[in-house]
């Protein structure tokens, strides 16, 4: 083989690995949806603080952990954070500014932090912004579950995650979960692009990493009229007793995300005794969880006035800390 012919070979068949990875992670589709960029093509996400407590205080009195700014820009956005300690005028003027919103997991009481204050007032806004056609994605994730299930479910915020009518009590602490899908899943906005091999995998395999107490039965949520008529279960999974819960959510009007399970940790965090799998194909459904997420927001219309405002808002302006034997992170952000 001449070394002509052999540089062409080897080009070759990069090129059909490449497509092939590519196939596998469903970048390529039939064709590309224009609704997709149809707003913005420089998605900017907010993602909820919440209080530092014991010795990580020595760091700052809030944080982010740094999975989430890699999370979204893994799919081609920017982080910007949501202050807990911000005013409401502050947090409005900030959804205006924003394409959507994460709220993240952590093991706060809802009744004892200001990530419900917070929380609430940007769930209320993306719910009045898409009634006058103004979308705005939300990702709920463990607590932030918790916190739009006590929203909608119009539990007691008194009691937080301790009310019963709206919570149980489940084993489900650093456990790695299969996910069981409802017969019509595929209806889901959330599976509705998902590639099949996507879907067994997680159905086939205990890969959904969960690391919560508390979570919404298929029994309460059938018997809780808001939540029903709120919200489409997407998908549940079984505790280490085989008691069920619903691990996935979605609106059924509005674009709001729930996951009792966080699928950018097999990308992302590296503690080794958590129960996270790192698998390859764990990580395409981390990574396709974050272009789904990405999409939605990029249909959203929000943006900064001015370049400078938006310079001085971004995640940038601070560095992350190594804290793995600090919190259940790798890196955080501080402030």
């Amino acid at each position: 083989m001449t070394a002509g012919i052999r540089a062409e070979f080897i080009f070759f068949l990069v090129f059909m690995i490449n497509i092939s990875l590519a196939t596998h992670m469903n970048i390529f589709r039939e064709q590309f949806d224009n609704e997709d960029d149809k707003e913005t093509q420089r998605p900017i996400i907010g993602v909820l603080t919440q209080e530092t407590d014991r010795n990580v205080t020595i760091f700052g009195r809030q944080y982010v952990a740094a999975s989430y700014v890699k999370f979204i820009e893994s799919a081609g956005g920017r982080m910007v954070p949501i202050f807990i300690n911000a005013t409401d005028e502050e947090v409005e003027k900030l959804f205006n500014h924003i394409n959507g919103a994460i709220f993240p997991g952590g093991h706060r009481l809802l009744h004892r932090t200001n990530y419900t204050r917070v929380g609430k007032k940007i769930f209320d806004l993306a719910i009045k912004a898409f009634d006058k056609g103004d979308v705005f994605p939300i990702w709920a994730e463990c607590l932030g579950l918790e916190l739009v299930s006590m929203l909608v479910g119009k539990g007691n915020m008194q009691l937080g995650q301790l009310d019963t009518k709206v919570f149980s009590s489940v084993d489900a602490a650093n456990i790695s979960l299969p996910l069981i899908f409802p017969k019509d899943y595929s209806r889901a906005t959330m599976w509705e692009d998902a590639p099949p091999h996507t879907v067994n995998y997680l159905r086939g395999n205990a890969v959904s990493y969960n690391n919560h107490k508390k979570a919404v039965t298929p029994k309460t949520f059938h018997k809780n009229k808001y939540l029903k008529d709120f919200f489409r279960v997407v998908a549940t999974s079984k505790d280490r007793n085989g008691v069920e819960f619903i691990a996935n959510m979605e609106g059924k009007r509005y674009p709001v995300f729930l996951f009792h399970w966080h699928p950018a940790k097999a990308q992302f965090e590296w503690r080794r005794d958590l129960d996270i799998k790192h698998t390859f194909d764990n990580i395409l459904v981390g990574q396709y969880f974050a272009n789904f997420f990405m999409r939605q927001a990029r249909r959203s219309s929000h943006h900064f006035s001015n370049y400078n405002d938006e310079r001085a808002a971004l995640i940038y302006n601070y560095q992350t800390t190594y804290v793995e034997d600090y919190l259940p992170v790798i890196q955080a952000y501080f402030f």
